[in-house]
């Protein structure tokens, strides 16, 4: 695991290694810092966004729910929401100024032109509020659980590893554990 430096080195992040930056083979807007699984398939997307006006659980509902929208997601479904203490999870965050909900769901998307090619996707969203500056900072670990017969994954399924949800989870509290901000 490598720690990474997003944002121009505004926030510093562990990324695991066989994750690749995505910004080297497509372009990515400036808010995001996506990145790569290239043995499971799986992405891991940080997200700087402005601070939404739910509170508490609801923030990470209201997150992932506009995700599916951008997704164009034909179902999605939320398993859990849990708050998170900073001090216990994120030790490097600003104590007084930050809040972790995460959300476990799944949503059934299509990729790029696959427009009846639905795969169902769990996710792992993290939000952390930052409230000092008014800013969610989003980080998802989305895994493809099952691949739709006509998906363009389906010819690389066959080279990848499988993923659990809880080595996804697990992924993401140890991002979350080594997650700081610079300024």
């Amino acid at each position: 695991m490598q720690i990474r430096g997003l944002f121009g080195g505004a926030i510093e992040a562990p990324v695991f290694d066989s994750f690749l930056d995505a910004s080297t083979i497509r372009q990515i807007p400036d808010h995001q810092e996506v990145f790569v699984d290239v043995n499971t398939q799986q992405s891991l997307i940080y997200e700087l966004l402005d601070q939404v006006g739910a509170t508490e659980k609801k923030v990470a509902e209201h997150h992932f729910r506009q995700l599916a929208d951008d997704n164009e997601a034909e179902d999605c479904n939320i398993l859990s929401v849990d708050t998170l203490n900073p001090q216990e999870v994120s030790p490097l965050l600003p104590q007084d100024t930050s809040e972790i909900y995460v959300l476990q769901g799944q949503q059934k998307i299509a990729k790029f032109n696959e427009t009846n090619a639905f795969n169902t996707v769990e996710i792992v969203m993290a939000v952390v509020r930052l409230t000092n500056v008014k800013t969610d900072f989003v980080i998802s670990v989305n895994a493809p659980i099952k691949l739709a017969q006509a998906s363009s994954e389906q010819k690389s399924v066959n080279d990848t590893s499988a993923v659990t949800i809880d080595s996804v989870r697990q992924e993401m509290l140890t991002v979350l554990k080594g997650l700081q901000i610079k300024c």
